[in-house]
């Protein structure tokens, strides 16, 4: 028989945008099958969850493409929140973590994908796609991963795509009202949010044909504390004046600590009609909505280690010349800032088309309509502390490693052993627009070994703008007490690092946000700034406009050689990008007077994406795929304004070594006091890869796999940001494309549930998934890095060597249970090279593994109950920077992330 689990599992039953989407296809049939499967093997109870990985095992073997799919069935099953939490599941896929949820998806190691939402175009803001995290999984059918691209895919990015599928009407029998409700608590937050979503949908028959109507509306919600204790990427070294008898030693010139709390939610609202006046002709139309609203609060402390100060009690990390911990004596106060930071993000899309198929004809369009808008503010009042105090600090401490630091005869919890050093504040508007309209035409020939073509054309219209404006007051040499401004709520709020007591310095006081937002209007008076939010600047806004052309065709081949079945698809993807984009440059004369001179840049060029691939059927049960596809990401529209613009002008601590005029001229003052900026790049050329696929599958049983695959990205131009001193007194960051970059690695899968005769039924509820990839990646870097380094090619950042996943299941009708383990090991983080520093050294994380754990029980019919854990081991990131060719180095961060438990209800009917 077939239970009803909570989640729905069908697939959407329209693909507008994509003209032949085989996953659908293979998704469909699974769905419409699983019925008479099931009848056909009484001996097996078939839940959601077994179904769920039957479709999607049947959605990458009978794909075209080389596909791995998660249906909403899998989502709901596991601890997560976010779709991008999911994904991490998938061979090949990395995420990043931070901030309550995982974000930053990679696919076998490429940061660039499509996102796309029901087979179309969707964005945020003036950026090329969606966040996959802004996707509520339980808002969504299904997670469709391309990793080799067909030409009538959409273009635009060379990792692949992520096809994000929403619920149908036509995927129900007729009436159906499902939802849940839950809360998560944040353990270190020690807060809870409230989650949940409600679909309601059906279809009827009409005197014009069957309709169908559905909406689904979400609301995630989620609070969270990231506390992180840090160093710095500067190494001092101590000398015969700053630590007599001990010259030569190294050791970090700062330590910090951040706890970033924050409350963050996403309402999302999507609805979907459907229509068939006759049996051949299918006519749809849809919305989503989509929000994100956050009202983060940051708290910095920076702590420095270098100024006019003494080192005493010094112990050396043994058998080297590192500095395991110290006492330092009057070095450059400590300061830091309280941040309020506002998000707000709204983003529609709307469209409708047709579907008309007639024997071997299959003809569709679809035009759609996308809009989105993103908002913040930002009003932070920075502090120093009133004195220097002495601090006995630990560069590599116990159990966790990294730095600690305790204050000698000094309360960090006192407001009155503070003072005001400044007030900054910040907003930032960006928005996005397009019209997309494509027409796609599918026929079935009948012609030897050619067995279908299809053509289509594509048209988008996009426009994408920015404004940002910002000021700075610093008002620190008037040493005004941090208790004296106005409206302020000074003192020590919630600590952080709840998961160790490594840092004695888990709170201090600072300003509390709610008291910074209801009190703005008097501190911009205090500190003889204008009312209300800065203005605008000019140099840093731009607006830009670009149209794309597209054309492509694409040829389904098969024949049989010798009782073995080859079949496979040739095809081209033509893109014509036409790109204008305006701004304006910020130009200082002599004397001081500043104008703004508008500046306009265009672009045209045309890509040619060829495809390749085969598909060969050695057994019933075994098959090989070879693929070849060309893809391209363009890069984003901020990256390619014209514009220049500066910031504030460098202020300097009272006492700061550099304010004297003897240092004044020297290498260290003079690259500290560079004015910073930043510049586009409007003659970036777009990214691209050659990507090879060969993979092996075997398909065992109904849920039961075991698959391989090798394959390779030959990529070239990533971007790289440069800072450029070549004007006196400046640093001007400005993007510029790399070289060549190699990605090549292996992969491999296991699922299967325990479907062995002869084994007790209860057995049979167990199941086990597991994958694992390997990859080697290494890229040219930025030029004045890649010269201190031979000119070498280096680690990809981003790119763990391996990853693999572990889920152990089980599922009866009333009760499941998963156990998952995911892990990837250290990578490189960024690269750094410091003004002073002759060498680029690489900033690495460390290998880690996460736990996530989920289990829920079914009582009554359609009625589930569901408890989960997330990062179960609470395990922090931790990530080191070596400083010299030999390898050695501190550790740079200590980042604990989020433990969060959630306990609710699911329900169907």
């Amino acid at each position: 028989m077939i239970l009803a689990s909570t989640s729905l599992v069908l697939l959407a039953g329209a693909a507008p945008a994509f003209a032949q989407t085989d996953a659908t296809t293979a998704a469909q049939d699974a769905a419409a099958t699983a019925a008479d499967t099931t009848a056909q093997e009484e001996d097996i109870v078939v839940t959601g969850l077994r179904r769920s990985l039957e479709t999607s095992q049947r959605i990458k073997r009978e794909s075209e493409g080389i596909v791995d799919a998660i249906v909403a069935e899998d989502i709901g099953k596991l601890p997560d929140t976010f779709a991008s939490s999911a994904l991490q599941r998938v061979p090949g896929v990395n995420v990043t973590r931070g901030g309550g949820e995982s974000a930053g998806v990679t696919v076998r190691g490429l940061p660039n994908l499509t996102t796309t939402y029901n087979g179309r175009d969707i964005f945020t803001a003036e950026g090329r796609y969606v966040q996959i995290q802004d996707f509520p999984a339980g808002t969504v059918a299904a997670l469709e991963v391309y990793k080799s691209g067909m030409a009538n895919q959409i273009e635009g990015g060379i990792a692949g795509a992520v096809n994000v599928r929403g619920r149908k009407p036509f995927d129900f029998d007729g009436f159906e009202l499902s939802g849940s409700l839950n809360y998560v608590h944040s353990e270190q937050a020690q807060r809870e949010a409230p989650n949940g979503n409600l679909l309601i949908s059906d279809r009827w028959n009409t005197g014009i044909g069957e309709m169908g109507l559905l909406v689904n509306a979400s609301y995630v919600g989620i609070e969270f504390l990231d506390s992180t204790r840090e160093q710095s990427l500067v190494i001092g070294t101590t000398d015969a004046v700053n630590a007599p008898g001990n010259a030569g030693l190294r050791f970090p010139d700062a330590q910090g600590n951040f706890l970033g709390y924050g409350k963050r939610w996403r309402p999302s609202v999507n609805a979907a009609f459907q229509w068939k006046p006759t049996p051949e002709l299918e006519i749809y139309a849809d919305g989503l909505f989509q929000g994100f609203r956050s009202e983060d609060y940051n708290r910095w402390m920076f702590i420095p280690i270098f100024g006019g100060m003494t080192l005493s009690n010094i112990e050396k990390i043994p058998g080297t010349n590192q500095i395991s911990s110290m006492t330092v004596t009057n070095a450059v106060r400590p300061d830091g800032y309280a941040g309020s930071f506002n998000g707000h993000t709204d983003t529609y899309q709307g469209g409708g088309g047709l579907i008309w198929t007639r024997d071997r004809l299959r003809l569709s369009a679809d035009v759609a309509y996308t809009q989105s808008e993103y908002h913040t503010s930002v009003m932070n009042v920075d502090y120093a502390m009133a004195s220097s105090p002495v601090r006995n600090v630990v560069f590599d401490a116990a159990h966790d490693g990294g730095p600690t630091q305790t204050f000698v005869n000094f309360n960090i919890n006192d407001p009155a052993n503070y003072i005001s050093r400044g007030l900054w504040q910040e907003r930032l508007k960006v928005n996005g627009k397009d019209w997309q309209a494509r027409t796609d035409l599918s026929y079935d020939l009948d012609l030897g070994f050619l067995k279908r073509i299809d053509v289509g054309l594509r048209y988008t219209n996009r426009k994408a703008g920015r404004d940002l404006g910002n000021l700075y007051i610093n008002n620190e040499g008037a040493r005004v007490p941090l208790t004296s401004l106005p409206g302020l709520d000074v003192r020590s709020t919630q600590p952080g690092f709840q998961f160790n007591n490594v840092q004695p310095n888990v709170f201090f006081a600072t300003p509390t946000r709610d008291s910074i937002r209801d009190s703005i209007t008097e501190l911009r008076t205090f500190f003889g700034v204008p009312a209300g939010m800065p203005p605008y600047n000019p140099a840093e806004n731009f607006r830009a406009n670009e149209k794309t052309y597209t054309a492509y065709g694409q040829i389904k081949y098969g024949f049989d050689l010798g009782g073995t079945v080859v079949d496979g698809l040739v095809g081209l993807r033509a893109v014509k990008t036409k790109l204008n984009i305006d701004g304006f440059s910020r130009v200082e004369a002599t004397g001081g007077a500043v104008t703004f001179p508008a500046i306009s840049a265009e672009s045209e060029y045309t890509d040619y994406l060829p495809n390749v691939s085969a598909r060969i059927g050695l057994t019933d049960k075994l098959q090989a795929r070879l693929a070849f596809t060309k893809t391209r990401t363009r890069p984003n529209f901020f990256d390619l304004r014209p514009n220049t613009s500066l910031g504030q002008p460098v202020i300097l601590a009272p006492g700061d070594t550099c304010l004297d005029p003897a240092n004044a001229s020297s290498a260290v003052c003079v690259e500290r006091l560079r004015r910073g900026g930043s510049a586009g790049n409007p003659d970036l050329k777009p990214l691209s890869s050659k990507n090879y696929d060969v993979s092996l599958e075997y398909y065992f049983s109904r849920t039961g796999s075991v698959t391989a695959a090798v394959f390779r990205h030959d990529a070239e131009g990533f971007l790289a940001t440069v800072d450029d001193r070549s004007q006196a007194g400046l640093r001007i960051a400005r993007p510029v494309n790399l070289g060549k970059t190699r990605l090549q690695g292996a992969e491999v899968t296991f699922t299967s549930f325990l479907d062995i005769d002869g084994l007790p039924e209860w057995m049979k509820g167990f199941g086990l998934q597991a994958n694992g990839t390997y990859i080697d990646a290494k890229g040219d870097l930025q030029p004045n890095f890649a010269a201190t380094l031979n000119n070498e090619q280096q680690p990809f950042p981003g790119v763990s060597k391996w990853s693999y996943n572990l889920v152990a299941l089980y599922e009866k009708p009333q009760f499941s249970a998963r156990l998952a383990y995911n892990y990837r090991s250290k990578f490189v983080n960024y690269y750094s090279l410091e003004a002073l520093d002759p060498t680029a050294h690489a900033i690495t994380e460390r290998g880690r593994g996460q736990v996530d754990f989920s289990t829920s029980i079914t009582p009554i019919p359609n009625i589930t109950l569901a408890f989960d854990i997330v990062n179960v081991l609470g395990n922090p990131l931790q990530r080191d920077r070596a400083y010299n060719l030999d390898g050695d180095s501190f550790a740079r961060q200590i980042l604990y992330l989020e433990r969060s438990y959630s306990l609710g209800v699911r329900f169907r009917f």
